[in-house]
């Protein structure tokens, strides 16, 4: 344990801090004091990050606190050059500066590649340079004054200096103390309080105190789409207007006009698929600080909206997509088409229905089904979700030979006095059903339905409401299953849920990658059962039993 180290400074860099130590305790050699800190002298000085901080937190005396998260924390760059990654790249980044090299960490991050160079030397304030010499009687680094992107000191407006200090060329295992020779007193004056530079200071410096939750790529991108349209700069019904947003942030930033095709501008305003530098960040953020949200005129909504047909699996989810608008009648209609093949118009009016343009091949492929099979004109109604008259139409069109009656044209009827109209006949009475003898009946239907559906290639789900649909009677049979106990238990054994029906998935996968001479693997599984990401752990259990040693 060190028997000495120097208290650390108010937003101290953890540079200035080793360097301090290295200057109050007289050493000479920099390997030394590598040994005394790190007890290892290939540890490299770093600036806006500095690795191997195990090490010396485990040397520090312990009433400090300086553990490694702290000295991660709290002395160096870490919440401002993370505070726009994903959780696991933070966690990722925190591990390797705990015990590993920082360099890897620069890649990792995109510093090495990115656009926003930090400058070559560390830099000082004239102002707090002043200030530190009053109140502490010596001078050190701060952290705020070496954020990459960031020209003024937060805290006085002034124009940071260029200290002789580069550590890319002193060697890479040196602490260097500031001092008043290798930063020399200038004059600067301050920065306008609403000055951008001065905003832009600010701003990066509260990420090094307060760095923002955690998001994903997509949630950042999600996040500034949303705001751009609420300020107005959105075109269409779901893009941005790339050159008006690239005209109004350079007349903003006084910068020149950049082209939306390669700008970082453009392509934050697009989905995110890598990671953007906080300076970037940080500048878009105050550029939607300065434009007060706008009410946008979004007459249809904004996508993705519900599918409405109920023979797909995705009933009801957000999946369909805009196809096209058109005006009839002065009104704006939007066409709006699914991957189901369903297909609908919709007016952007208060109170106005869907118009049916399509019903998909689903629909076809199950009325054909159901003629086959026998079934009634209601009851195929019944399961198709549609009214009678156009299950009529549809299967005319499909030419099919259908069960019931054809449609007759009705007689002619002239109007006549009401006592001239016959009288029509009373309806015979319905016959009391026989409760024992239609279980029976609809027992043994439901198992051979549900034996039928589990036969199918590729595999349908045998639910609860799939198999009540194959009869046009769901409601009639759940408002009566008291009356039948043998239905009742035959729905519940037969019926699938939907663990069961994504076993039975990975199994017919497994049989059909067979058949095609291809390997076993959990991606080809999952992806040919259609699966989620993350399933059940029986589910999850099932694809890793094929997984090879």
């Amino acid at each position: 344990m060190l028997p000495y180290f120097p208290p650390a400074s108010p937003d101290e860099l953890l540079y200035s801090l080793l360097a301090r130590f290295h200057s109050h305790v007289g050493e000479t050699s920099p390997k030394r004091t590598l040994d005394a800190l790190f007890g290892n002298r290939s540890v490299r000085a770093g600036v806006l990050l500095q690795g191997h901080l195990q090490a010396p937190s485990e040397r520090l005396p312990p009433h400090r606190g300086l553990t490694p998260g702290k000295l991660l924390e709290d002395f160096t760059l870490y919440p401002y050059l993370t505070a726009f990654q994903p959780e696991d790249v933070r966690l990722a980044v925190r591990d390797a500066l705990f015990l590993g090299h920082a360099e890897w960490v620069t890649l990792r991050l995109g510093l090495a590649a990115s656009r926003v160079q930090g400058a070559t030397a560390l830099r000082y304030c004239p102002a707090c340079s002043s200030e530190m010499l009053v109140q502490y009687g010596e001078l050190y680094w701060r952290r705020d004054h070496q954020l990459p992107g960031v020209t003024v000191c937060p805290e006085h407006g002034v124009r940071l200096q260029d200290s002789t200090v580069c550590p890319g060329t002193i060697g890479q295992h040196s602490f260097i103390a500031v001092d008043e020779d290798n930063c020399p007193k200038v004059s600067s004056d301050a920065q306008d309080d609403a000055s951008i530079p001065w905003m832009v200071a600010k701003r990066c410096a509260r990420l090094l105190r307060s760095p923002p939750l955690p998001m994903s790529l997509v949630e950042w991108g999600a996040h500034y789409y949303h705001e751009l349209r609420q300020r107005g700069f959105g075109k269409g019904e779901d893009r941005i207007d790339q050159q008006r947003l690239s005209r109004d942030f350079a007349s903003w930033s006084g910068e020149p006009e950049m082209p939306g095709a390669e700008s970082w501008l453009a392509a934050m305003a697009r989905k995110h698929r890598k990671a953007f530098h906080p300076l970037q960040h940080v500048l878009l953020g105050l550029f939607l600080d300065a434009h007060a949200p706008v009410v946008e005129d979004v007459p249809l909504g904004i996508g993705p909206w519900p599918c409405r047909n109920p023979l797909a699996e995705h009933y009801g989810q957000p999946v369909v997509q805009l196809a096209g608008t058109h005006r009839e009648s002065g009104k704006l209609i939007g066409q709006f088409s699914c991957s189901c093949g369903y297909v609908f118009s919709l007016a952007a009016a208060p109170g106005s229905k869907p118009r049916i343009l399509d019903l998909g091949p689903l629909f076809r492929q199950r009325l054909r089904q159901l003629v086959a099979e026998g079934a009634g004109l209601r009851a195929s109604a019944w399961a198709l979700g549609v009214d009678p008259g156009t299950v009529r139409r549809h299967a005319e069109r499909l030419g099919l030979d259908v069960p019931w009656a054809s449609l007759k044209p009705r007689p002619h009827v002239s109007r006549s006095p009401r006592a001239a109209c016959p009288r029509p006949p009373s309806p015979d009475p319905v016959p009391r059903r026989d409760w024992p003898v239609l279980d029976g009946q609809l027992c043994r239907a439901l198992r051979a339905e549900a034996e039928r559906i589990k036969a199918l290639s590729p595999p349908s789900r045998a639910s609860a409401a799939v198999l009540q649909r194959q009869f046009g009677r769901r409601d009639w049979l759940a408002s009566r299953l008291s009356k039948l106990p043998m239905t009742a238990r035959a729905l519940a054994e037969e019926s699938e849920s939907v663990e069961q029906f994504r076993l039975r998935r990975v199994a017919w996968a497994a049989e059909e990658l067979r058949r095609r001479n291809l390997p076993l693997k959990p991606w080809r599984l999952r992806r040919m059962a259609g699966l989620p990401r993350r399933a059940s752990p029986q589910v999850e259990a099932a694809l890793k039993a094929y997984e090879g040693p």
